[in-house]
């Protein structure tokens, strides 16, 4: 990736004529027909910046929000940081580091221009894709200062992408105003989860929007302004296997990182929509086997329950919304730290997910308290309990206990390293805590009794991180360092 600063590629073609010497990278006076046409404010446009993940399963619903807030509207911009989560197929090093500069710590999670948005009492700056439902277009200013504009020129016999970024602000100082560029692409297919529309995983995802590259530091850079004016240009080679159709160079000046003072995208390739017209969509389901092999449940719950999951001492209860479908979605996250095991040398905790619906006219100011029949369907009054039909269809998710690792847990991220599904049986809700009855797929006992519920809110994804490592029940110390 090489950077090239216009002024002195033209001024040093006449050093030749005048014998004069060009500083690197010291902007010169450009040629300007109208000098003193500088108009005092442009049209802006506004730019989304989602943080996402292929683990994530609440992430394809997040983005669903957002195409529904913004419709076809052109003035908005989107770009998707796989961060946030955990790292992933199109994970880039940039992104994580303007995740860690928000403060971004799950996903899905997004920001509107890097600014403080009505949510959260006009204070908060990053906010769950759900919460789009309580903040209105209305409160983005439709002007700003200064303009992007985006020229590109692509080789497709070296794959070598040029990109001009000028524009006009009409500040007279702007000292800490900053220039990042990048490239996103879309249409790749690839492994999603997807906890919103089926309770299951894609094996062929068409993923958009995703941060290829950036051309700039991430966090921007400072940029030469003489007469109100900028260019600068920017070449990079695209990597083989994105699709140079479906790319999009993305602009935007910001104010020292924070907020997006304008933004503008272009496709790559002149002529074509750079993907603009590809929409995420889940396209072939994955096999259940392929993710989350099925422990053997005789050797896991029933022989700890009595020493270890009597008492869950820690469980947050989430809602999410689903109007189209009639029902709010509740999840209790239970486990306890204190009850620790040591699985392959690495110290885990139970950890259980449990997930009921109730009717979408529930109130959310308080856990709906009331028992809750296990069963295959998603409707009001009922758990779901996470149930295999044998072949052609599987379907999988739902209720489930197993063991994650503690430092795991700790650091926000839950990783299965032991997992049985709960196939039959009843949650009670009480203000004095909890209880799951029931039987794993298998036929093995499952009774989780816990302590009080904690109501936290909108539900946001826990991270899941990639490392995928389970538990071998055929392993001979497995019973006895469940057991300890």
């Amino acid at each position: 990736m090489k950077r090239i600063n216009t002024y002195c590629t033209l001024l040093s073609l006449l050093t030749a004529f005048c014998f004069t010497a060009c500083e690197p990278n010291t902007p010169q006076e450009p040629v300007d027909p109208t000098p003193d046409t500088i108009p005092s404010s442009f049209p802006k446009k506004q730019l989304i910046e989602e943080f996402t993940g292929q683990d994530c399963g609440y992430c394809p619903g997040g983005m669903d929000a957002i195409h529904e807030f913004i419709g076809n509207d052109t003035n908005w911009i989107v770009v998707l940081h796989h961060y946030g989560f955990a790292s992933d197929n199109f994970s880039v090093a940039g992104s994580k580091t303007i995740t860690s500069a928000l403060g971004v710590n799950g996903a899905p999670t997004m920001t509107i221009n890097r600014a403080k948005t009505n949510y959260g009492g006009g204070n908060s700056i990053t906010f769950h894709p759900g919460n789009l439902e309580n903040t209105s277009k209305s409160q983005f200013e439709t002007s700003t200062y200064a303009s992007v504009e985006i020229s590109n020129t692509y080789d497709p016999a070296t794959r070598e992408l040029k990109v001009h970024v000028s524009g006009i602000v009409a500040k007279d100082e702007v000292p800490d105003l900053q220039l990042t560029v990048l490239v996103k692409e879309s249409g790749m297919i690839d492994y999603q989860a997807d906890n919103y529309r089926t309770f299951e995983g894609w094996q062929e995802f068409c993923h958009t929007n995703a941060v290829r590259a950036f051309l700039t530091a991430p966090k921007g850079e400072l940029f030469g302004i003489l007469n109100h004016r900028y260019s600068e240009e920017y070449t990079i080679t695209l990597d083989s296997k994105w699709v140079p159709e479906n790319c999009m160079v993305v602009a935007f000046l910001s104010d020292a990182f924070k907020p997006v003072v304008q933004a503008e995208q272009r496709p790559v390739v002149p002529g074509t929509k750079g993907g603009a017209d590809i929409q995420h969509q889940g396209i072939t389901p994955v096999p259940v086997s392929d993710y989350y092999p099925e422990v053997d449940a005789t050797t896991g719950p029933s022989q700890l329950s009595d020493r270890k999951l009597e008492t869950m001492t820690y469980a947050n209860v989430y809602y999410r919304k689903y109007p189209n479908y009639g029902f709010i979605y509740w999840i209790i996250q239970a486990y306890d730290e204190e009850a620790t095991v040591s699985i392959d040398n690495t110290t885990c905790v139970p950890f259980a997910e449990i997930y009921f619906f109730t009717d979408i006219n529930t109130p959310t100011n308080t856990i709906p308290y009331g028992t809750y029949e296990f069963n295959t369907g998603m409707e009001p009054g009922s758990a779901y309990a996470g149930y295999r039909l044998d072949e052609p269809y599987q379907e999988i998710g739902g209720s489930m206990f197993y063991f994650t690792s503690l430092s795991y847990l700790q650091e926000g991220y839950i990783v299965p390293e032991a997992q049985w599904l709960i196939a039959q049986g009843s949650l009670t809700l009480a203000e004095d805590g909890w209880l799951v009855d029931g039987y794993a797929r298998n036929g093995a006992r499952v009774r989780l009794n816990g302590s009080t519920l904690t109501l936290k809110g909108a539900a946001n994804a826990p991270k899941r991180a990639n490392k995928r490592t389970y538990l071998d029940p055929d392993k001979e110390d497995f019973c006895e360092e469940i057991s300890k």
